[in-house]
């Protein structure tokens, strides 16, 4: 987490618009996208479609993207909500709304000024100067946090959340992002970023919402690999007629064993169903992305013109950690 970004009252009124409340799956409006009007000036920011959510979501930097996707994903996830706003005041539970949760007891969020104010750290807001309306006086408007990745899991016990933030090694969680001049103040720098995180780890805390740290070093980097290239192939192209698409499967999962090339395997759907070949290769990157088909995605790159391999590690129990409902 933790952004703050230099906002104007006018890009603080849309942030209101998009996160006051959220909207859920293709609705959902991040409170800052990856476009280069909005993002960081010196973030590597993008795009992952999500076809379970039916939408494009945002990521500001390449070990946030990662974690995006190994975080669509997941078997049990159900929503997702990027550059979410911390609401500075009180505000209900992030599932408050969604059909999963509703009878559900849901405790509140207290606000980020509250919270900051129970860990003497109410100095790490920054806050906006802007005119009173009879233009008499400057009032003061708090700068939101933002986070980075908000996940909405579903178990034998119902839907849950885990808050995962993001940086490329630890070292970041104690540093600012990297900028254009050199701190004058590293020691107070550290300090303010150490402060941020505790703000948002409390934040959620409260809510029952356990906060996750990911680094570059969290994420497995063949497995992140092989789930980007499937993404790319997957895009946006229709979904089979069920009885070709479980041929493909049933297909795919036996060549784990025979060594069949999965290319082979898609040609011969294409011709007996008379399909388009981009629809096919398509269906295979579903399949691999979905589990349908279960083959080994962390030790080597998975092509289309070589065989699948027999899956040796199950990449859920791997990362099952950044996954689990808080204890108690």
């Amino acid at each position: 987490m933790g952004k703050t970004m230099p906002f104007s009252l006018g890009r603080l009124k849309e942030i209101a618009r998009r996160q006051d409340p959220p909207r859920w799956g293709p609705h959902y409006e991040p409170a800052i996208r990856a476009v280069r009007e909005e993002a960081p000036s010196n973030s590597r920011f993008s795009t992952v479609w999500s076809r379970r959510l039916g939408r494009d979501c945002h990521a500001l930097s390449t070990p946030e993207q990662s974690a995006l996707i190994i975080a669509l994903l997941h078997p049990q996830l159900f929503e997702l909500q990027e550059q979410r706003l911390l609401h500075p005041s009180p505000s209900s539970h992030p599932l408050a709304g969604h059909p999963s949760a509703v009878g559900m007891k849901l405790p509140s969020l207290s606000g980020t000024i509250k919270v900051s104010e129970r860990l003497d750290m109410l100095d790490r807001h920054s806050w906006l100067w802007i005119d009173s309306d009879d233009g008499l006086e400057r009032l003061p408007v708090v700068n939101p946090f933002i986070g980075d990745l908000l996940l909405f899991l579903q178990d034998h016990d119902g839907p849950y959340c885990v808050n995962w933030t993001v940086k490329t090694t630890d070292e970041d969680f104690t540093r600012p992002m990297s900028r254009s001049r050199p701190s004058k103040n590293p020691m107070a720098d550290e300090r303010a970023e150490r402060s941020r995180h505790a703000i948002e780890e409390r934040y959620y805390a409260e809510a029952g919402i356990h906060t996750v740290r990911l680094t570059r070093s969290s994420m497995p980097r063949e497995f992140v690999a092989n789930l980007q290239s499937l993404l790319l192939l997957q895009h946006r192209h229709p979904e089979l007629p069920p009885s070709a698409y479980w041929q493909l499967c049933e297909q795919l999962q036996a060549s784990t064993t025979t060594g069949q090339p999965s290319l082979e395997i898609v040609l011969s759907i294409v011709h007996g169903h008379n399909l388009p070949l981009e629809e096919v290769r398509s269906a295979f990157a579903t399949a691999l992305l979905v589990g349908d088909v279960q083959a080994e995605l962390m030790d080597r790159p998975v092509l289309i013109d070589t065989p699948l391999r027999p899956r040796r590690r199950d990449p859920w129990q791997v990362l099952a950690p950044l996954f689990q409902r808080p204890a108690g």
